[in-house]
Formats: C-alpha cells, structure tokens, sequence
C-alpha cells in the first residue's frame, strides 16, 4: 500500500521538487530520467504504473547541450491582494455609486421642474436673391449674406448685456429666476448683479441657428408655464427690435450719402448760377454768344450795302466827272460805310488795327466775354448733369434701401406649456454614470499599472 501511495503522489512531488532544486539539480534530474530503460523503477513505482503516473505530467523537452530554465515566481502575498480589492472596491464607491446615488437623490427629490417654450423665426429681406458660389449650390443654402451675418448677431445679443436691458422694459428677470419654485441648483442669487444675470441668462436660453435653412431656434425655460411664456414673448420682442433698429440705421446710412451728394451737386449748381448772373450783370449782355451772331449780320448787311454803293459809283464814273456832286456823294457814302464796317470789325476783334493804331479796346473786351461765358456755360451744364445724377441715385438709393430691408418672420410662435420637459432626469442620471464608471476605470488601470510594477 505504501508502493502505492508513494506512486500516486509521485507526479505532485515531483512538481514541487522541480520548483525547489536548482538548476544543476534540475539538469541531473532531467539526465537521469532521460537514461534508457527507465521507466519509473527508481522512483519506487511499479513497472505497470509508471505509464500511468507520468501521465500528467507535461512531455519534456529533449536534453540539449544549453537548456533554459525559468527562475522562481514571486506571488503577491494575501495582504498585498486584500489591499488592492480594498482600493478597487472604495474606488469604486467613489467614484461611481456615490455620484450616482446623489444624482438620483438630486432629480428625484430636490430638482425643480422647468418647463420650455420654444420660438422658431427667420431673418428675411424683400430681395430674394439667391447665391452663384460653389458652397452655396452644394448645400442649397441662399446667398442672402447679410441676413446670415444678421443672424449670428441675433445668437450674441441673445448673450449680451444689451440683451437684459431690452427684456427688462417687459419682464423682471429677478421674480422668475429667484423665485421658491426653483431648486438650490438653478435659482439666481436674489442679489445676483446685472453681470451675474447676463452669465445666468444662457443656462436657461439656448439660441441655435441653422446655416443651411436660415432659422433661429429658441428655447426659454422657466419654473412655470406663464413665466416661460412671458419670457418667449419678451425674446422675441427684443429680436425684432434690434433687427429693426439695425435695418433702419443701415437704410439711413444708405440714404444720407445719396442725399449728401445731393446737397453738394445742388450747391456747385446753385454756384455756378450764381456766377453767371453776376457775369450778366457786369457785361450787361444775357448771351455774348448772340451778341457776336447780331455783330456779324451787321458787319455782312454793311459789305452787301457797301458792294452795291461802289458798284453804282463805277457806273456813274462811266458817264459823270469826278467832282461831279453824285459821284462825291457816292464816294461819301462809301467812306461811311467802310468806317462803320471798320467799326463793327474792330468790336469783333483788334485785328491788325491794333498795330496801325485803332482803339481794339471794344473788340478785346467781347472776345474776353465771349471766352468767359463759354467757360460759365460748360460749367453750368456739368453741375445741372451732375444734381440729375444725384438725384437719380438719391432715388436708386431709396429703392435699394427698400428693398434691403430686414425684418424678423416668425412662423413658430410662443404658446404656454402643459408639461415640463426638464429636468430629464433618466438621461442626466445616465450619463453621470458612464462618466463616473469611465473616471474609475482610468483609475482602477492606473492602481492595477502600480501594482505590476510593485510586484
């Protein structure tokens, strides 16, 4: 019985031997049992059981001249692994059931509810103009660029301060939000300041705008029906104001530079006028241009009168001696009408009269008006083309402002609420839990990265 015991056990012995020998002896055991012929005799086991006993045992590796052999294993000690299932498991309580247990508590026992009243509009222009981009055909989008930069302007004055002061004509922001219904979480300090208002303001306003169709959503809470209502109606108020005030400065703008231009182009013109009457005045003439046309049918009058005097002298000369008293009437008139033909000229200009002498002075002078008026007139008609231009952008500038113009089209409108869809306390108890579970595994493989490395 005792032979059999000891084969039984044989496997398991030698096992723990082979933990404990060292690795000479581990190499003579190993020669030993490699020998021919052995086939458990030594070892106190039957011939028939050495079959069966070294059938647990795992095949071994065939002796080779350089074999390696794996060094001792420390194992954790029992106080070492009550250590860290005790950190996991307070880890653990920490990290996940603790704030989980308080966000349940929180939702189902102290949070307030808030009911939301949501307003949908859009920032619209007469113009419908729509967009020749590449981004703008892609996404189907309209190209009214500046209702879209309208539009993100409504989203930051929904967060300004400028904001508190317009709802505050309509509503008193301190009696909704600092009232008993809210919870220690979200009620406004009764002595918050107009800077810690504008910081409270967009954890119960939310403004969303979509680029692609153009619309602003807004969504009012409040801890009753009739407040978040009072609220929808004040934001909505507000936005259409700004986007009023924002449109009208834009069109006054437009319109006063064209009125400007007006102005000036009016004065030049009035000027100009001015400048004429007075030449009017001084050369007492209305148009020298016509005085020069009257000169000159003068002058021609007086040549075809003076052709037809020399030619009734040359006749008579044919038949009458010179001193005859019709012939020296003849030549009479002909000195007549050659000085008042010099005359005429020398009003036209100096000529060559200057040089033998003449007074030119008459001549000079209607030339210089001449020259003057001209230069009036051309001016005269550049100012009159110029207020038609202006008056004609005056009333472009009219048309265009018109038609820029923005409003605020509203086609979700506030209505009172039956029921409060927040706090939505399954999803916020949800998500609190993945993250805390999330923080405590980072933690846990941080514990479990020290433990390998103390081991």
């Amino acid at each position: 019985m005792s032979d059999l015991t000891d084969s039984k056990n044989a496997p398991g012995a030698a096992e723990t031997k082979a933990q404990q020998a060292t690795p000479a002896a581990a190499r003579a055991d190993g020669a030993a049992k490699a020998q021919p012929g052995s086939n458990g005799a030594g070892n106190g086991n039957p011939p028939g059981r050495s079959a069966k006993a070294n059938a647990g045992q795992r095949p071994k590796a065939p002796a080779t001249g350089s074999s390696f052999v794996a060094g001792p294993i420390e194992v954790p000690s029992v106080g070492t692994k009550r250590l860290f299932s005790w950190i996991t498991i307070t880890t653990f309580a920490l990290f996940v059931l603790l704030p989980v247990g308080l966000a349940a508590y929180y939702y189902a026992f102290i949070a307030a509810d808030r009911y939301a009243v949501e307003v949908k509009f859009a920032i619209r222009s007469p113009s419908g103009i729509g967009t020749n981009d590449l981004l703008g055909m892609v996404t189907g989008a309209a190209a009214a660029g500046s209702t879209q930069a309208d539009s993100y302007m409504v989203v930051d004055f929904l967060e300004s301060r400028q904001f508190l002061d317009a709802i505050s004509d309509h509503v008193d922001v301190m009696a909704i939000y600092s009232n008993d219904k809210a919870d220690f979480l979200t009620r406004m300090p009764t002595d918050a300041t107009k800077e810690e208002q504008v910081e409270y303001l967009p954890k119960m306003l939310s403004a969303n705008y979509d680029s692609t169709s153009q619309i602003l959503t807004v969504e009012v809470q409040a801890f009753s029906p009739e407040d978040a209502f009072a609220m929808s109606e004040a934001v909505l108020a507000a936005t259409s104001d700004l986007v009023n005030k924002v449109s009208e400065h834009a069109r006054q703008d437009t319109v006063r530079l064209a009125e400007s231009e007006l102005a000036r182009a009016e004065e030049g013109l009035r000027q100009q006028r001015a400048a004429i009457a007075l030449f009017r005045d001084t050369e007492q003439q209305i148009d020298p241009t016509t005085s020069v046309a009257a000169q000159e049918g003068v002058l021609a009058q007086l040549q075809g009168q003076l052709a037809r005097t020399l030619t009734e002298m040359s006749s008579l000369r044919e038949f009458l001696a010179e001193d005859a008293p019709s012939v020296r009437v003849l030549r009479s008139q002909i000195d007549s009408i050659e000085r008042q033909i010099a005359a005429e000229r020398s009003r036209l200009g100096t000529g060559n009269s200057g040089a033998n002498g003449l007074d030119g002075a008459q001549g000079q002078s209607l030339n210089i008006a001449v020259a003057q008026y001209e230069a009036l007139a051309v001016d005269l008609e550049f100012r009159q083309r110029a207020y038609l231009s202006a008056l004609s952008s005056l009333e472009a500038a009219r048309i265009e402002a018109d038609r820029q113009q923005r409003y605020v089209a509203a086609f979700v409108n506030p209505s009172i609420p039956e029921e409060a869809l927040y706090p939505r306390a399954m999803l916020s108890i949800s998500v609190i839990a993945l993250v805390s579970f999330l923080i405590w595994g980072v933690f846990s493989m941080f514990v479990q990265i020290v433990r390998e490395h103390l081991s």
